[in-house]
């Protein structure tokens, strides 16, 4: 005869051993399931490929849209997990003599007055020319100078603007106090880099001046480019700082193309 202490001890074997073969029988569907038959490398590749193909279609028919979109994304991701590290990597290494040569000879703010100087020397070469020629051929060389200005003032225009309402610390606050972020409404520019005022102004520059002299345009854009690689590497500037600044600095050659355009009244300022 079974006591009532033994039917107890089997009631709760069999329990637990059917709890087990459920489990058992459960996890075996599991692996069996089609989600992982989903994850297979031949079934993950066609979804991935039609992403990037919707992604392509995209940026084709939205170019501006999307690429704002795709820098502002970038700008986060590299507030988040590169600005820090790259910054205190750079800190921490010995000064490279290229990228502080590559660094001090970026006119920067002196772009100002040495496009204003050029600018009156065509205005006044036009004026004292002797023929028609070489009026119109000054002249035109005058206009394209005062373009270049115009771009560059307003990209700089809106970088001191986000500078001042972002007031991001630039890297020698995080070498000398070890301060990090960002202080709204912060009128010391001197003190902020989010826009970097270098990159947004090497870009300026480049972008214009390829507008009027195509054949040398990989040499500006190349040049421009060094620029936004160093600001970074010689910690003048955070990562995400240059690349805001070299989106701003581009999108203002099409602001300044706009103002300069005729029937602009009737063009939208930003399409596609």
């Amino acid at each position: 005869m079974i006591h009532e202490k033994d039917k107890k001890m089997i009631a709760v074997k069999t329990f637990f051993s059917r709890i087990g073969q459920a489990a058992s029988v459960l996890f075996r569907r599991v692996i069996a399931w089609s989600f992982w038959e989903k994850l297979r490398w031949e079934n993950v590749y066609p979804k991935i490929k039609s992403i990037c193909e919707i992604v392509a279609a995209f940026t084709k028919a939205q170019p501006r849209t999307a690429a704002f979109i795709y820098v502002c994304l970038f700008a986060a991701f590299s507030i988040e997990f590169l600005d820090i590290p790259l910054a205190k990597a750079v800190l921490r290494a010995d000064p490279n003599r290229f990228l502080s040569f590559m660094e001090d000879i970026n006119p920067s703010g002196w772009w100002f007055p040495i496009l204003g100087l050029v600018w009156i020397f065509f205005a006044v070469k036009a004026g004292l020319s002797l023929t028609t020629d070489a009026f119109e051929k000054n002249l035109t060389k005058a206009r394209s100078i005062a373009f270049v200005l115009l771009a560059l003032s307003l990209s700089s225009l809106v970088t001191i603007f986000f500078n001042i309402l972002i007031g991001r610390y630039t890297p020698y606050f995080l070498e000398k106090m070890n301060l990090t972020g960002f202080s709204p409404f912060r009128f010391r520019i001197s003190e902020t880099s989010f826009p970097s005022f270098g990159v947004q102004s090497a870009w300026a520059i480049a972008v214009a001046f390829a507008f009027y002299y195509p054949k040398l345009k990989k040499l500006f854009y190349a040049l421009a480019a060094v620029e936004t690689l160093v600001l970074p590497l010689t910690a003048i500037c955070f990562l995400s700082d240059a690349v805001i600044g070299a989106y701003i600095g581009i999108m203002m050659f099409f602001v300044a193309r706009w103002v300069v355009s005729e029937g602009r009244e009737n063009t939208p300022l930003f399409s596609r």
